[in-house]
């Protein structure tokens, strides 16, 4: 009898949920957000990439899309070649929450940033737009975390001709 008490015991405790260090995920998670930095200011498209979901859905200009890191690499590729980054940063920290399990994390983000480009008549414009996000992010078998889902919208952008 002791011996089946134990039994179901060492059961019950192995069903016990793993405990999650969610200041551990969100250190993981703020990397994931630095990482997103280092990309756009190192123009690093594989970098960027990288964080993606293999069927990311973003929530865009009004859009719903859904697409894999290989068919964002040109568009993303296209975008880095035609811009300039002077500022991508944070307005204030981005503030992030798991579920329950650990196993998915959502990470709004306020983000200014000010860019410069060639238009058409190749006058230099610098632009400065503060963007809002919200980054889903599911946890991988391996432990680390990709984008599943990105909805985002901005301001107004500023845009003015540099001399």
């Amino acid at each position: 009898m002791q011996f089946m008490l134990l039994g179901v015991l060492g059961f019950l405790y192995a069903c016990q949920p793993e405990k999650v260090d969610f200041e551990a995920e969100k250190q993981k998670l703020l990397s994931l957000h630095q990482a997103q930095q280092y990309a756009h200011l190192q123009k690093n498209v594989e970098a960027f990439i990288s964080q993606f979901d293999q069927k990311m859905l973003s929530v865009n200009h009004g859009k719903i899309t859904t697409m894999s890191p290989e068919a964002a690499r040109p568009r993303i590729q296209s975008y880095f070649d035609q811009v300039s980054f002077k500022k991508w940063a944070d307005v204030s920290p981005p503030r992030i929450e798991f579920s329950d399990d650990g196993s998915m994390a959502y990470m709004v983000v306020d983000k200014m940033v000010i860019l410069t480009y060639l238009d058409e008549k190749k006058q230099t414009i610098e632009e400065s737009t503060n963007f809002a996000w919200v980054s889903i992010c599911k946890k991988q078998p391996d432990g680390k975390w990709k984008i599943v889902c990105n909805v985002s919208t901005n301001e107004p952008e500023v845009k003015k001709i540099l001399e």
